[in-house]
């Protein structure tokens, strides 16, 4: 196996479209690296120009020590598992895994131990004989699996590979390629648009937004410390809630929602990086389960505020409250002891040591470093 890295490496389309800018990853050996972000943010282009499916317009890219930029994509020893899967729908099971082994000219007994190996793997072995119409989406996408692993190259991509599966399948994929990665001790860069994939599957995650890396870290780092704005609301379900206000001075810091909505004590911990904000404008972004229900004033803090129920979404173990604020709708994940009406009034209490604070210039944290 081998790690890839790519140094300040751009890509411009005809007309001066950016796709991708100045992005600068290093993937350890051995690493599951996560490319996440909405529609359109240029993952799937980084993703295509380390396979050699897009010209890289400028930057270096490297596979182990070796400069890839001019070598074409058969030389790279990278295998790619593609959203739609790619299978030949004349062929078995077994010559869709075979086909880029007998391309290469591999012997018969070395080819037959491969897809054997990979489909043992893959618990797809009394499928070899089939063809691909006769499977099911999760059985098709453990095949395009299978035809990457026969090759065992240096590197594997998969570009947004379960998207098309549904929500019970995608769980269960989710764990297999993960159960994958151990296994075969492998190097993989991933994309997806969904961020629970990337929080429950990568070992880092790289977060882009239109072609520009956000910010790069371990699952919770990203959680616990988001860099930005935008990184704080995509990571996460629910999403953040984000409020518009002002920092206040009096004896101590508060947050003022603007309109005169919701009025939350900052915790003293904030003072030497807010304590200079007093009267400027901020967002202050707060989980949902840091929005709980209030029993009592918790660590003394005077940030307890009556909202009144919009919407309630019980979901088993835990219900989602709705509710509106001046700014915006605020969402709070509480344990399911409750089940309250619309219109119901109730007093939640912010964990405002948990909170987040961003320019309002930059959208930048001002909560860390």
């Amino acid at each position: 196996m081998a790690g890839v890295k790519l140094v300040n490496v751009s890509k411009v389309y005809e007309g001066g479209i950016s796709a991708a800018k100045d992005i600068n990853i290093a993937v350890e050996d051995k690493e599951f690296l996560v490319l996440v972000g909405p529609s359109g943010c240029g993952k799937t282009t980084v993703l295509r120009m380390i396979a050699g499916l897009e010209e890289i317009t400028s930057g270096e890219l490297y596979i182990g020590d070796k400069l890839m930029n001019d070598v074409p994509p058969k030389d790279r020893d990278i295998a790619m598992v593609f959203q739609n899967y790619a299978l030949y729908p004349h062929m078995t099971v077994y010559d869709n895994m075979a086909f880029g082994l007998k391309l290469r000219k591999f012997t018969k007994p070395e080819i037959e131990e491969r897809v054997t190996e990979a489909a043992e793997i893959l618990g797809i072995r009394d499928y070899l004989s089939r063809k691909p119409k006769a499977l099911s989406g999760g059985q098709r996408q453990r095949v395009a699996l299978g035809r990457a692993i026969v090759r065992k190259p240096k590197v594997f991509l998969f570009d947004e590979p379960l998207s098309n599966l549904d929500a019970k399948m995608r769980v269960q994929m989710r764990a297999e390629i993960s159960k994958l990665h151990r296994r075969l001790d492998a190097t993989m860069i991933y994309v997806t648009h969904d961020q629970v994939e990337g929080m429950t599957m990568g070992d880092r995650i790289v977060v882009m937004k239109d072609g520009v890396i956000q910010q790069v870290g371990k699952p919770l780092e990203l959680y616990n410390g988001p860099t930005n704005k935008f990184v704080a609301g995509f990571i996460g379900t629910p999403a953040m809630n984000f409020f518009e206000g002002k920092i206040r001075k009096e004896r101590r810091l508060y947050f003022e929602e603007t309109g005169g909505g919701v009025r939350l004590e900052i915790p003293g911990s904030y003072e030497p990086k807010l304590g200079g904000m007093a009267g400027k404008e901020v967002y202050l972004g707060i989980r949902p389960e840091h929005i709980q229900l209030d029993e009592g004033k918790k660590g003394g803090l005077d940030s307890t505020w009556p909202l009144k129920v919009e919407i309630s979404e019980p979901m088993g173990n835990e219900v989602y409250l709705y509710f509106e604020s001046r700014t915006s709708q605020i969402v709070s994940r509480v344990t399911a002891v409750i089940d309250p009406k619309p219109g119901t009034e109730l007093k939640m209490y912010f964990d405002t040591t948990r909170a987040h604070f961003f320019s309002k210039e930059n959208e930048s944290s001002l909560s860390f470093d």
